[in-house]
Protein backbone atom coordinates (compact mmCIF):
# COMPACT_ATOMS: atom_id res chain seq x y z
CA UNK A 1 0.00 0.00 0.00
CA UNK A 2 1.24 3.54 -0.86
CA UNK A 3 1.76 5.81 1.80
CA UNK A 4 3.16 9.46 2.03
CA UNK A 5 6.46 8.35 1.99
CA UNK A 6 6.61 5.43 -0.16
CA UNK A 7 4.96 5.67 -3.26
CA UNK A 8 4.67 2.68 -6.16
CA UNK A 9 5.24 4.81 -9.89
CA UNK A 10 3.70 3.37 -13.05
CA UNK A 11 6.62 3.18 -15.89
CA UNK A 12 6.60 6.77 -17.63
CA UNK A 13 8.26 6.72 -20.93
CA UNK A 14 9.72 10.02 -21.64
CA UNK A 15 9.76 10.31 -25.25
CA UNK A 16 12.08 13.48 -25.74
CA UNK A 17 14.85 10.75 -24.60
CA UNK A 18 13.42 7.59 -25.86
CA UNK A 19 15.65 4.81 -27.54
CA UNK A 20 18.94 7.43 -26.98
CA UNK A 21 21.94 4.97 -27.35
CA UNK A 22 24.21 5.90 -24.17
CA UNK A 23 27.26 4.43 -23.04
CA UNK A 24 27.26 3.75 -19.10
CA UNK A 25 30.27 3.58 -17.07
CA UNK A 26 31.02 2.56 -13.97
CA UNK A 27 32.83 5.01 -11.90
CA UNK A 28 32.30 4.44 -8.59
CA UNK A 29 34.64 1.09 -8.70
CA UNK A 30 37.50 3.19 -8.15
CA UNK A 31 39.97 4.08 -5.61
CA UNK A 32 38.96 7.78 -4.55
CA UNK A 33 41.46 10.35 -4.57
CA UNK A 34 41.56 11.27 -0.78
CA UNK A 35 41.29 7.96 1.22
CA UNK A 36 41.32 9.56 4.10
CA UNK A 37 38.89 12.61 4.06
CA UNK A 38 35.98 11.99 6.21
CA UNK A 39 32.75 11.41 5.01
CA UNK A 40 30.27 14.02 4.36
CA UNK A 41 27.32 13.88 6.73
CA UNK A 42 23.94 13.63 5.54
CA UNK A 43 21.13 13.43 7.33
CA UNK A 44 18.60 10.23 7.29
CA UNK A 45 15.24 9.75 7.17
CA UNK A 46 14.56 7.79 10.15
CA UNK A 47 11.18 6.13 9.84
CA UNK A 48 10.85 5.11 5.71
CA UNK A 49 7.77 3.68 5.47
CA UNK A 50 8.36 0.25 3.16
CA UNK A 51 5.98 -2.40 2.23
CA UNK A 52 6.80 -6.42 1.75
CA UNK A 53 7.21 -8.66 -0.31
CA UNK A 54 6.74 -12.19 -0.42
CA UNK A 55 9.91 -14.51 -0.75
CA UNK A 56 9.64 -17.06 -3.24
CA UNK A 57 11.07 -20.75 -2.61
CA UNK A 58 14.82 -20.44 -4.00
CA UNK A 59 17.45 -22.86 -5.29
CA UNK A 60 20.09 -23.87 -3.41
CA UNK A 61 24.30 -22.67 -3.09
CA UNK A 62 23.77 -19.46 -4.48
CA UNK A 63 26.99 -16.88 -4.15
CA UNK A 64 26.88 -13.83 -1.96
CA UNK A 65 29.59 -11.80 -2.97
CA UNK A 66 30.50 -8.45 -1.36
CA UNK A 67 33.88 -6.08 -2.95
CA UNK A 68 36.21 -5.16 0.44
CA UNK A 69 38.01 -1.58 -0.17
CA UNK A 70 41.30 -1.49 1.39
CA UNK A 71 40.79 2.47 1.61
CA UNK A 72 37.19 1.60 3.42
CA UNK A 73 39.19 1.26 6.64
CA UNK A 74 39.77 5.08 6.75
CA UNK A 75 37.04 7.37 5.42
CA UNK A 76 34.28 4.99 5.98
CA UNK A 77 35.89 3.30 8.54
CA UNK A 78 34.68 -0.23 7.39
CA UNK A 79 37.59 -2.94 8.68
CA UNK A 80 37.85 -6.44 8.13
CA UNK A 81 35.97 -7.02 11.63
CA UNK A 82 32.79 -5.71 10.29
CA UNK A 83 32.30 -7.93 7.75
CA UNK A 84 29.09 -10.42 8.31
CA UNK A 85 30.17 -14.01 6.90
CA UNK A 86 27.09 -15.22 7.44
CA UNK A 87 25.33 -13.84 4.33
CA UNK A 88 28.44 -13.70 2.02
CA UNK A 89 30.65 -16.85 -0.05
CA UNK A 90 32.61 -14.90 -1.45
CA UNK A 91 34.86 -11.57 -0.99
CA UNK A 92 36.36 -9.61 -3.64
CA UNK A 93 39.40 -7.14 -1.96
CA UNK A 94 39.77 -4.36 -4.13
CA UNK A 95 41.86 -3.22 -5.41
CA UNK A 96 45.38 -4.04 -6.55
CA UNK A 97 47.38 -2.81 -9.76
CA UNK A 98 49.05 -4.09 -12.95
CA UNK A 99 51.92 -2.31 -14.51
CA UNK A 100 50.70 -1.52 -18.15
CA UNK A 101 54.06 -2.86 -19.90
CA UNK A 102 55.15 -5.34 -17.77
CA UNK A 103 51.74 -7.34 -16.43
CA UNK A 104 53.38 -6.91 -13.59
CA UNK A 105 50.79 -7.62 -10.31
CA UNK A 106 51.27 -4.93 -7.19
CA UNK A 107 49.46 -4.09 -4.03
CA UNK A 108 48.08 -0.53 -3.90
CA UNK A 109 48.49 0.40 -0.19
CA UNK A 110 50.80 -1.61 2.17
CA UNK A 111 50.04 -0.17 5.21
CA UNK A 112 46.36 -1.45 4.84
CA UNK A 113 46.91 -4.63 3.04
CA UNK A 114 49.99 -6.12 5.06
CA UNK A 115 50.94 -3.92 8.12
CA UNK A 116 47.83 -2.05 9.77
CA UNK A 117 47.47 -4.00 13.46
CA UNK A 118 44.24 -4.65 14.79
CA UNK A 119 43.45 -5.02 18.32
CA UNK A 120 43.87 -8.78 18.12
CA UNK A 121 47.38 -8.58 16.62
CA UNK A 122 50.31 -8.85 18.46
CA UNK A 123 53.51 -6.28 18.37
CA UNK A 124 56.08 -9.17 19.81
CA UNK A 125 55.53 -12.27 17.00
CA UNK A 126 58.31 -13.70 15.75
CA UNK A 127 59.19 -14.50 12.12
CA UNK A 128 58.09 -12.61 8.84
CA UNK A 129 54.24 -12.03 9.40
CA UNK A 130 51.56 -11.16 7.44
CA UNK A 131 49.50 -8.17 9.02
CA UNK A 132 46.45 -5.75 8.02
CA UNK A 133 43.30 -6.82 5.96
CA UNK A 134 44.88 -9.51 4.36
CA UNK A 135 45.42 -11.28 7.67
CA UNK A 136 42.40 -10.37 8.44
CA UNK A 137 40.70 -12.01 5.71
CA UNK A 138 42.74 -15.03 6.38
CA UNK A 139 41.38 -15.16 10.13
CA UNK A 140 37.74 -14.88 8.09
CA UNK A 141 38.41 -17.85 6.28
CA UNK A 142 39.80 -19.80 9.09
CA UNK A 143 36.52 -18.78 11.03
CA UNK A 144 34.13 -19.78 8.27
CA UNK A 145 34.81 -22.55 5.53
CA UNK A 146 32.52 -21.37 3.19
CA UNK A 147 34.35 -17.78 3.02
CA UNK A 148 36.33 -17.56 -0.44
CA UNK A 149 38.48 -14.22 -1.03
CA UNK A 150 39.99 -13.58 -4.36
CA UNK A 151 42.19 -10.58 -4.86
CA UNK A 152 40.74 -8.08 -7.29
CA UNK A 153 43.13 -6.57 -9.66
CA UNK A 154 42.02 -3.58 -11.59
CA UNK A 155 39.05 -0.94 -10.88
CA UNK A 156 37.76 1.73 -13.46
CA UNK A 157 40.42 4.61 -12.34
CA UNK A 158 43.45 1.35 -13.22
CA UNK A 159 41.95 0.70 -16.61
CA UNK A 160 40.95 4.14 -17.35
CA UNK A 161 44.60 4.88 -17.32
CA UNK A 162 45.54 2.13 -19.71
CA UNK A 163 46.81 -0.53 -16.91
CA UNK A 164 45.26 -2.90 -18.92
CA UNK A 165 47.06 -2.38 -21.63
CA UNK A 166 49.69 -5.29 -21.43
CA UNK A 167 47.00 -7.71 -22.50
CA UNK A 168 48.13 -7.58 -26.21
CA UNK A 169 51.14 -8.81 -25.60
CA UNK A 170 51.98 -12.56 -24.39
CA UNK A 171 54.88 -12.06 -22.32
CA UNK A 172 53.14 -9.48 -20.20
CA UNK A 173 50.20 -11.85 -19.91
CA UNK A 174 52.71 -14.53 -18.91
CA UNK A 175 53.75 -12.42 -16.42
CA UNK A 176 50.64 -11.57 -15.11
CA UNK A 177 49.23 -15.09 -14.73
CA UNK A 178 52.73 -16.05 -13.12
CA UNK A 179 52.30 -13.02 -10.55
CA UNK A 180 48.50 -14.16 -10.02
CA UNK A 181 49.70 -17.68 -8.99
CA UNK A 182 52.49 -15.91 -6.22
CA UNK A 183 49.85 -13.39 -4.85
CA UNK A 184 47.34 -16.88 -4.10
CA UNK A 185 50.08 -18.47 -2.24
CA UNK A 186 51.47 -15.72 -0.30
CA UNK A 187 48.43 -14.08 0.58
CA UNK A 188 46.00 -16.86 0.91
CA UNK A 189 43.77 -15.90 -2.08
CA UNK A 190 41.31 -18.51 -3.01
CA UNK A 191 41.45 -17.03 -7.09
CA UNK A 192 41.29 -13.78 -8.91
CA UNK A 193 39.07 -11.39 -10.36
CA UNK A 194 39.73 -9.07 -12.53
CA UNK A 195 38.11 -5.76 -13.25
CA UNK A 196 38.66 -4.32 -16.69
CA UNK A 197 36.44 -1.42 -17.45
CA UNK A 198 36.84 -2.09 -20.71
CA UNK A 199 38.30 -3.62 -23.98
CA UNK A 200 38.67 -0.94 -25.86
CA UNK A 201 38.81 -2.92 -29.48
CA UNK A 202 39.19 -5.97 -30.93
CA UNK A 203 42.89 -6.96 -30.00
CA UNK A 204 42.03 -6.01 -26.17
CA UNK A 205 39.49 -8.19 -26.37
CA UNK A 206 41.08 -11.24 -27.66
CA UNK A 207 44.06 -10.30 -25.36
CA UNK A 208 41.71 -10.52 -21.90
CA UNK A 209 39.94 -13.61 -23.06
CA UNK A 210 43.89 -15.14 -23.37
CA UNK A 211 44.99 -13.55 -20.37
CA UNK A 212 41.99 -15.53 -18.44
CA UNK A 213 42.71 -18.88 -20.26
CA UNK A 214 46.17 -18.55 -19.45
CA UNK A 215 45.18 -18.29 -16.12
CA UNK A 216 42.65 -21.12 -15.74
CA UNK A 217 45.52 -23.30 -17.04
CA UNK A 218 47.76 -22.31 -13.89
CA UNK A 219 45.05 -22.24 -11.88
CA UNK A 220 44.14 -25.94 -12.50
CA UNK A 221 47.69 -26.85 -12.65
CA UNK A 222 48.51 -25.02 -9.00
CA UNK A 223 45.34 -27.15 -7.71
CA UNK A 224 47.05 -30.43 -9.07
CA UNK A 225 50.23 -29.48 -8.06
CA UNK A 226 48.72 -29.20 -4.82
CA UNK A 227 46.42 -32.25 -4.21
CA UNK A 228 43.65 -29.36 -4.13
CA UNK A 229 40.43 -30.69 -4.30
CA UNK A 230 39.07 -27.45 -4.92
CA UNK A 231 39.26 -25.25 -7.89
CA UNK A 232 40.63 -21.86 -7.53
CA UNK A 233 38.31 -19.28 -8.57
CA UNK A 234 38.72 -16.67 -11.79
CA UNK A 235 35.68 -14.15 -11.93
CA UNK A 236 35.37 -11.18 -14.53
CA UNK A 237 33.65 -7.81 -13.79
CA UNK A 238 31.73 -7.06 -16.61
CA UNK A 239 29.53 -4.07 -18.00
CA UNK A 240 25.94 -4.40 -18.61
CA UNK A 241 25.80 -1.65 -21.45
CA UNK A 242 26.26 -2.60 -24.98
CA UNK A 243 28.75 -0.44 -25.71
CA UNK A 244 31.41 -1.89 -23.06
CA UNK A 245 31.06 -5.44 -23.42
CA UNK A 246 30.83 -5.28 -27.23
CA UNK A 247 34.30 -6.42 -27.58
CA UNK A 248 34.00 -9.29 -25.01
CA UNK A 249 35.13 -12.84 -26.12
CA UNK A 250 32.18 -14.37 -24.57
CA UNK A 251 32.42 -18.00 -25.59
CA UNK A 252 36.18 -18.45 -24.75
CA UNK A 253 35.99 -16.88 -21.49
CA UNK A 254 33.10 -18.54 -20.68
CA UNK A 255 34.91 -21.83 -20.50
CA UNK A 256 37.48 -20.33 -18.33
CA UNK A 257 35.38 -18.02 -15.34
CA UNK A 258 33.79 -19.22 -12.61
CA UNK A 259 32.12 -16.09 -12.48
CA UNK A 260 30.60 -13.22 -14.47
CA UNK A 261 30.20 -10.48 -12.09
CA UNK A 262 27.87 -8.16 -13.91
CA UNK A 263 27.83 -4.46 -13.20
CA UNK A 264 24.39 -4.16 -13.29
CA UNK A 265 24.66 -0.76 -11.95
CA UNK A 266 25.66 3.05 -13.51
CA UNK A 267 23.26 2.51 -16.11
CA UNK A 268 22.94 6.72 -14.87
CA UNK A 269 24.88 9.26 -13.57
CA UNK A 270 26.74 12.87 -14.05
CA UNK A 271 27.45 11.54 -17.74
CA UNK A 272 23.75 11.78 -18.45
CA UNK A 273 21.96 15.43 -19.07
CA UNK A 274 18.96 14.20 -17.47
CA UNK A 275 18.19 12.20 -13.94
CA UNK A 276 17.34 8.59 -14.49
CA UNK A 277 17.30 5.11 -12.59
CA UNK A 278 21.07 3.52 -12.26
CA UNK A 279 20.34 -0.21 -12.14
CA UNK A 280 16.70 -1.48 -13.23
CA UNK A 281 15.76 -4.63 -13.86
CA UNK A 282 13.60 -3.86 -16.70
CA UNK A 283 12.54 -0.87 -19.01
CA UNK A 284 15.40 1.34 -19.93
CA UNK A 285 13.89 3.36 -22.51
CA UNK A 286 16.33 6.55 -21.66
CA UNK A 287 19.19 4.96 -21.06
CA UNK A 288 18.76 2.04 -23.58
CA UNK A 289 20.46 -0.48 -20.33
CA UNK A 290 18.63 -2.84 -18.27
CA UNK A 291 20.08 -5.58 -16.15
CA UNK A 292 17.70 -8.30 -17.62
CA UNK A 293 18.80 -7.21 -21.21
CA UNK A 294 22.35 -7.84 -20.48
CA UNK A 295 21.73 -10.96 -18.54
CA UNK A 296 20.23 -11.94 -22.09
CA UNK A 297 23.19 -10.96 -24.39
CA UNK A 298 25.52 -12.52 -22.11
CA UNK A 299 23.52 -15.92 -22.09
CA UNK A 300 22.99 -15.40 -26.20
CA UNK A 301 26.84 -14.70 -26.83
CA UNK A 302 27.80 -18.16 -24.67
CA UNK A 303 28.09 -16.93 -21.26
CA UNK A 304 26.48 -20.03 -18.92
CA UNK A 305 23.58 -18.53 -16.88
CA UNK A 306 24.55 -20.38 -13.74
CA UNK A 307 28.09 -18.53 -13.34
CA UNK A 308 26.04 -15.21 -14.00
CA UNK A 309 25.57 -12.93 -10.57
CA UNK A 310 23.90 -10.26 -10.97
CA UNK A 311 25.46 -6.98 -9.49
CA UNK A 312 23.47 -4.26 -6.79
CA UNK A 313 24.84 -1.14 -5.97
CA UNK A 314 24.87 0.06 -1.80
CA UNK A 315 25.31 3.77 -3.09
CA UNK A 316 22.93 5.85 -5.14
CA UNK A 317 23.67 8.02 -7.73
CA UNK A 318 22.33 11.82 -7.30
CA UNK A 319 20.97 14.35 -9.31
CA UNK A 320 20.35 17.92 -8.04
CA UNK A 321 17.63 20.47 -8.73
CA UNK A 322 15.47 18.46 -11.32
CA UNK A 323 12.30 17.99 -11.03
CA UNK A 324 11.61 14.14 -10.97
CA UNK A 325 13.21 11.50 -13.14
CA UNK A 326 13.77 11.79 -16.72
CA UNK A 327 13.92 15.66 -16.41
CA UNK A 328 17.30 17.98 -16.59
CA UNK A 329 19.61 18.60 -13.81
CA UNK A 330 21.77 20.60 -12.51
CA UNK A 331 24.38 19.40 -9.99
CA UNK A 332 25.35 15.78 -8.63
CA UNK A 333 25.82 17.38 -4.84
CA UNK A 334 28.34 16.09 -2.16
CA UNK A 335 27.52 12.36 -1.94
CA UNK A 336 29.15 10.73 1.08
CA UNK A 337 32.72 9.84 -0.09
CA UNK A 338 32.56 10.59 -3.78
CA UNK A 339 30.86 13.74 -5.28
CA UNK A 340 27.20 12.86 -6.55
CA UNK A 341 27.57 9.47 -4.87
CA UNK A 342 25.52 8.52 -1.45
CA UNK A 343 26.37 5.86 0.47
CA UNK A 344 22.98 3.20 0.56
CA UNK A 345 23.45 3.46 4.93
CA UNK A 346 22.55 7.17 4.56
CA UNK A 347 19.83 6.67 2.29
CA UNK A 348 16.66 8.13 2.03
CA UNK A 349 17.70 11.57 3.09
CA UNK A 350 15.96 13.49 5.13
CA UNK A 351 12.75 15.08 3.99
CA UNK A 352 12.54 12.39 0.69
CA UNK A 353 10.30 10.79 -0.47
CA UNK A 354 10.79 6.62 -1.64
CA UNK A 355 9.21 5.91 -5.03
CA UNK A 356 9.80 1.77 -6.12
CA UNK A 357 8.85 0.71 -9.04
CA UNK A 358 7.51 -2.54 -9.35
CA UNK A 359 7.39 -2.80 -13.29
CA UNK A 360 11.21 -2.26 -14.36
CA UNK A 361 12.13 -2.87 -10.81
CA UNK A 362 13.92 0.14 -9.93
CA UNK A 363 13.99 2.91 -7.11
CA UNK A 364 14.68 5.82 -5.79
CA UNK A 365 14.05 8.63 -2.92
CA UNK A 366 13.17 12.49 -4.16
CA UNK A 367 12.94 15.75 -1.91
CA UNK A 368 10.30 17.99 -4.00
CA UNK A 369 11.44 20.93 -1.41
CA UNK A 370 15.61 20.32 -2.63
CA UNK A 371 14.55 19.02 -5.33
CA UNK A 372 16.94 16.47 -5.10
CA UNK A 373 16.44 12.62 -6.53
CA UNK A 374 18.92 9.97 -5.46
CA UNK A 375 18.55 6.41 -7.68
CA UNK A 376 19.49 3.29 -5.14
CA UNK A 377 17.90 0.09 -4.71
CA UNK A 378 15.73 -0.20 -1.52
CA UNK A 379 15.41 -3.54 0.66
CA UNK A 380 11.96 -4.20 -1.77
CA UNK A 381 13.92 -3.58 -5.13
CA UNK A 382 16.30 -6.30 -3.87
CA UNK A 383 13.79 -8.61 -2.90
CA UNK A 384 12.49 -8.98 -6.44
CA UNK A 385 16.24 -9.03 -8.10
CA UNK A 386 16.82 -11.69 -6.24
CA UNK A 387 13.71 -13.47 -6.84
CA UNK A 388 14.37 -13.11 -10.38
CA UNK A 389 18.10 -14.77 -9.97
CA UNK A 390 16.47 -17.56 -8.36
CA UNK A 391 13.78 -17.89 -10.75
CA UNK A 392 16.30 -17.83 -14.06
CA UNK A 393 19.53 -19.45 -12.45
CA UNK A 394 21.56 -16.60 -12.12
CA UNK A 395 24.42 -18.09 -9.86
CA UNK A 396 23.83 -15.38 -7.08
CA UNK A 397 24.23 -11.96 -5.92
CA UNK A 398 27.35 -9.34 -5.68
CA UNK A 399 27.26 -6.24 -4.12
CA UNK A 400 29.97 -3.03 -4.66
CA UNK A 401 30.72 -2.11 -1.73
CA UNK A 402 30.25 -3.83 1.72
CA UNK A 403 31.31 -0.39 3.53
CA UNK A 404 28.19 1.51 2.60
CA UNK A 405 25.42 -1.31 3.49
CA UNK A 406 23.29 -0.71 6.39
CA UNK A 407 23.60 -3.21 9.71
CA UNK A 408 20.67 -5.63 11.07
CA UNK A 409 17.21 -5.92 8.77
CA UNK A 410 17.91 -3.52 6.02
CA UNK A 411 21.64 -4.39 5.26
CA UNK A 412 20.79 -5.00 1.47
CA UNK A 413 23.45 -8.03 1.68
CA UNK A 414 21.06 -9.52 4.33
CA UNK A 415 18.24 -9.18 2.00
CA UNK A 416 19.48 -10.64 -0.93
CA UNK A 417 21.17 -13.38 1.06
CA UNK A 418 17.67 -14.44 2.88
CA UNK A 419 15.61 -14.62 -0.68
CA UNK A 420 18.07 -16.73 -2.33
CA UNK A 421 18.00 -19.34 0.42
CA UNK A 422 20.78 -21.69 0.89
CA UNK A 423 24.06 -19.99 -0.34
CA UNK A 424 27.18 -22.02 -1.45
CA UNK A 425 29.36 -23.91 1.25
CA UNK A 426 32.23 -25.45 -1.01
CA UNK A 427 35.29 -25.26 0.78
CA UNK A 428 37.55 -22.67 0.62
CA UNK A 429 41.54 -22.83 0.34
CA UNK A 430 43.57 -22.71 3.78
CA UNK A 431 46.53 -24.81 2.20
CA UNK A 432 49.63 -22.80 1.23
CA UNK A 433 52.96 -23.89 2.38
CA UNK A 434 54.46 -22.01 -0.04
CA UNK A 435 53.78 -18.64 1.47
CA UNK A 436 56.19 -16.44 2.01
CA UNK A 437 54.16 -15.27 5.53
CA UNK A 438 55.15 -17.70 8.04
CA UNK A 439 51.80 -17.35 9.61
CA UNK A 440 50.16 -18.02 6.47
CA UNK A 441 52.03 -21.07 6.48
CA UNK A 442 50.80 -22.40 9.39
CA UNK A 443 47.32 -20.99 9.42
CA UNK A 444 48.01 -18.56 12.04
CA UNK A 445 49.22 -20.85 14.30
CA UNK A 446 46.38 -23.36 14.90
CA UNK A 447 48.54 -25.90 12.94
CA UNK A 448 49.79 -27.49 15.71
CA UNK A 449 46.80 -26.72 18.44
CA UNK A 450 43.76 -27.75 16.38
CA UNK A 451 41.75 -30.70 16.78
CA UNK A 452 40.75 -33.19 14.14
CA UNK A 453 36.91 -32.99 13.65
CA UNK A 454 36.95 -35.92 11.27
CA UNK A 455 36.74 -39.77 11.97
CA UNK A 456 39.49 -41.87 10.37
CA UNK A 457 38.37 -45.33 8.97
CA UNK A 458 40.25 -48.74 9.08
CA UNK A 459 42.31 -51.16 11.23
CA UNK A 460 45.25 -49.95 13.28
CA UNK A 461 48.64 -50.68 11.98
CA UNK A 462 51.63 -52.60 13.85
CA UNK A 463 54.63 -51.05 15.02
CA UNK A 464 55.28 -47.61 14.79
CA UNK A 465 52.10 -47.34 13.35
CA UNK A 466 50.30 -49.59 16.26
CA UNK A 467 46.77 -47.97 17.89
CA UNK A 468 47.11 -44.79 14.56
CA UNK A 469 44.08 -45.51 12.14
CA UNK A 470 43.88 -45.90 8.58
CA UNK A 471 43.63 -42.15 6.07
CA UNK A 472 40.37 -41.15 5.65
CA UNK A 473 39.75 -39.10 2.46
CA UNK A 474 36.68 -37.49 4.45
CA UNK A 475 38.71 -36.84 7.75
CA UNK A 476 39.94 -33.60 8.89
CA UNK A 477 43.09 -33.52 9.75
CA UNK A 478 45.17 -30.58 11.19
CA UNK A 479 49.19 -30.46 12.09
CA UNK A 480 50.92 -33.22 14.04
CA UNK A 481 47.93 -35.68 13.58
CA UNK A 482 48.84 -39.08 11.92
CA UNK A 483 47.00 -41.52 9.57
CA UNK A 484 48.43 -45.05 8.30
CA UNK A 485 48.44 -45.12 4.40
CA UNK A 486 49.97 -48.06 1.91
CA UNK A 487 51.49 -49.67 4.93
CA UNK A 488 53.23 -46.25 6.25
CA UNK A 489 52.69 -43.78 8.60
CA UNK A 490 52.22 -40.26 7.40
CA UNK A 491 52.07 -36.99 9.49
CA UNK A 492 49.95 -34.24 8.57
CA UNK A 493 52.01 -30.90 8.50
CA UNK A 494 48.83 -28.53 8.33
CA UNK A 495 44.99 -28.76 8.04
CA UNK A 496 43.84 -31.17 5.85
CA UNK A 497 40.88 -33.09 4.00
CA UNK A 498 40.94 -35.32 0.77
CA UNK A 499 44.81 -34.91 0.41
CA UNK A 500 46.11 -38.09 -0.16
CA UNK A 501 49.65 -39.17 1.93
CA UNK A 502 52.07 -38.83 -0.63
CA UNK A 503 50.37 -36.78 -2.89
CA UNK A 504 51.38 -33.54 -4.68
CA UNK A 505 49.83 -31.01 -1.89
CA UNK A 506 52.77 -32.31 0.38
CA UNK A 507 50.88 -32.09 3.28
CA UNK A 508 51.78 -35.64 4.13
CA UNK A 509 55.43 -36.41 5.59
CA UNK A 510 56.09 -40.00 5.67
CA UNK A 511 57.29 -41.90 8.98
CA UNK A 512 58.56 -44.84 7.36
CA UNK A 513 57.27 -48.32 6.98
CA UNK A 514 54.88 -49.74 9.42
Amino acid sequence: MATSSLKRVPLVLFTAFAFLNVVHATPTMQRPANVSAPPHVSETEAHPVVHQIHRRASATGKVSMGYFTNWGIYGANFQPTDIVPSTLTHILYAFADVDPSSGAISLTDLYADTQKHFPTDSWSETGNNLYGCLKQMYLLKLANRHLKVSLSIGGWTYSQDGHFAFVTNAAARATFVTDAVAMIENYGFDGIDLDFEYPADAAQGQGFADLITALRTAFDALAAKKGDSTTYQLSAAVSAGAANYANLVVPQMNSALTFWNLMAYDYAGSWLTWSDNQANLYGGARTNVSTDAAVKHFVSSGATIGKIAMGIPLYGHAFENTAGLGQPYNGIGPGTIQAGIYSYNVLPLAGAQVFENTTDVSSYSYNSATKELVSYDTPDIVKLKAQYTNANGLAGSMFWDLSTDKVGADSLVGVSAGVLGSLDTTLNHINYPNSEWDNIRNNMGTSTTTSSTGTSTGTPGSGICAGVAAWSATAIYTGGLKATYNGHLWTAQWWTQGDTPGGGAGVWVDGGAC
